[in-house]
C-alpha cells in the first residue's frame, strides 16, 4: 500500500486522468514522487503549466493517508495499472484507468469475460432473451460484466447469480454505498460481491456518479471483455456507446435480432447491419468466444398430468394465464397452482404480469 496510496491520492485529483498520470508514472520512479514534485518537475513530465500550478495548490487538501484508511472504512481495495491483479485486456487499451477502485475480488483473468448491456426499459422479449442467453453462458465459466443499471444489466447480473456464475458490476461513480447508483441496487451490488464477483469503479470513494462519468464506465465494460453482447437496445441507447467502443478496440460484438417493427431492436439490428455477429442461442456467443455450452439441467418429466397439460401448451413465446386457461381447458385455481409448482421445479418462468414460458 505505499506507493498505492499515492496513487489513489494522485487519481483523487480530477485533472489527473489516465493520460496525464501514465506520463507521470513514466517520469517518476515512483508515485510518492510524483505527488512530491515540485512545479516544475510536473511541467517536465508533461503536465501543462495551468494544471501543473493547480495541482501544487491543491495537494495540500489530499492526505495520502487519510485516502488509504477511507477505503478501508469502505471495504475497498485499489488496484493500479502496474499491478498484476489488473485486467489484462484492459491494460491493452488507449486510455486504462490508472486505478481501479474493488469491492470484493476481481476474477482470475485467464477466464473468458463477456460484457452484456442494453436498454433501461427492456420488453419482455429483452427480458427473456437476456436471461435465456445469459444463464448457460455463466454456467459456461464465462465472467459477466455489465454496469448495475436497471433493465437489462441488472438482469443479466441477475441471471449469472441464479447459476452460479461470476459477475462484475462497472460504476460510475463511487464504491461507498452513498454513491453505488442506481441506490436500488445496492443490494444487488452486495449479492455480486457475496457470489465471489466484484463491484468496480477508477471514481474514488465519495465521487458521485455524474452523467459524464457513465461513457469512461462503458470503456472499462467493453475494455476488460472479450466481446460485448447486446440484447435490447434503442438506437440513440447508451449502451451502443459500449458496443462502439468494444468495435474501435478490436473487440467482437454480439447483437440479438428483433422485430423490425420494436425501437427497442432498432439497436441491436443495426449492429448486425453495419457487421456485428448476429447471435440467436447461447452456443452462438460461445461457439465464438471458443467455449462449449456446459448441460445445465436434466429432461424435465412432469409430476402429474395437470403438470404435463400445462408443460405441453407453454413455449419460448411469453403466454398470459387466461391464454393457457383456455389452451388447457384446466379451472384457473388448477393452472395458477401447477403453475406455482412449475415454478419451483424450473419447469415455467413468470415473467411478470401473469405471462408465462417455459423453464
Amino acid at each position: 500500500m505505499d506507493d498505492t496510496k499515492f496513487w489513489i491520492s494522485l487519481v483523487r485529483f480530477p485533472k489527473f486522468g489516465p493520460v496525464r498520470i501514465q506520463k507521470l508514472a513514466a517520469a517518476f520512479h515512483s508515485m510518492e514522487a510524483a505527488f512530491s514534485s515540485s512545479r516544475i518537475e510536473l511541467i517536465a513530465a508533461g503536465i501543462e503549466p495551468h494544471i501543473a500550478d493547480q495541482f501544487v495548490f491543491e495537494r495540500a487538501s489530499i492526505n495520502p493517508d487519510e485516502e488509504a484508511a477511507r477505503l478501508v472504512r469502505h471495504g475497498v481495495t485499489a488496484v493500479t495499472v502496474q499491478d498484476d491483479a489488473y485486467p489484462p485486456d484492459l491494460k491493452t487499451i488507449f486510455d486504462p484507468p490508472p486505478v481501479l477502485f474493488v469491492r470484493g475480488v476481481l476474477p482470475d483473468p485467464k477466464r473468458v469475460h463477456l460484457a452484456v448491456v442494453g436498454t433501461r426499459k427492456p420488453s419482455q422479449y429483452g427480458l427473456q432473451v437476456t436471461q435465456e442467453f445469459v444463464g448457460p453462458i455463466a454456467k459456461s465459466g464465462v465472467v459477466i460484466v455489465s454496469g448495475l443499471a436497471y433493465g437489462i444489466d441488472a438482469a443479466a447480473h441477475e441471471a449469472t447469480l441464479e447459476v452460479g456464475g461470476t459477475t462484475v458490476a462497472i460504476l460510475g461513480g463511487g464504491l461507498d454505498d452513498e454513491n453505488v447508483y442506481p441506490s436500488q441496487h445496492r443490494a444487488l451490488a452486495s449479492r455480486i460481491v457475496a457470489g465471489g464477483g466484484a463491484v468496480i469503479s477508477e471514481f474514488p470513494v465519495g465521487t458521485h456518479p455524474m452523467p459524464q462519468n457513465f461513457p469512461f464506465r462503458n470503456r472499462i465494460i467493453a475494455g476488460m471483455t472479450r466481446g460485448t453482447l447486446v440484447t435490447e437496445a434503442l438506437i440513440k441507447s447508451g449502451s451502443l456507446i459500449t458496443a462502439r467502443g468494444a468495435i474501435e478496440i478490436g473487440r467482437d460484438v454480439f447483437a440479438v435480432p428483433g422485430s423490425i417493427y420494436s425501437p427497442l431492436s432498432e439497436g441491436p439490428n443495426n449492429l448486425i447491419k453495419t457487421g456485428s455477429f448476429p447471435v440467436t442461442t447461447p452456443e452462438d456467443v460461445l461457439s465464438r468466444l471458443g467455449l462449449v455450452v456446459r448441460e445445465t439441467k436434466p429432461d424435465y418429466v412432469p409430476g402429474s398430468a395437470e403438470e404435463k397439460t400445462v408443460y405441453d401448451a407453454l413455449t419460448r413465446e411469453p403466454l398470459h394465464v387466461d391464454e393457457l386457461t383456455a389452451a388447457t381447458g384446466m379451472e384457473p385455481k388448477a393452472i395458477t397452482s401447477t403453475l406455482t409448482l412449475m415454478e419451483l421445479k424450473g419447469s415455467a418462468r413468470h415473467l411478470g404480469g401473469l405471462y408465462y414460458v417455459r423453464g
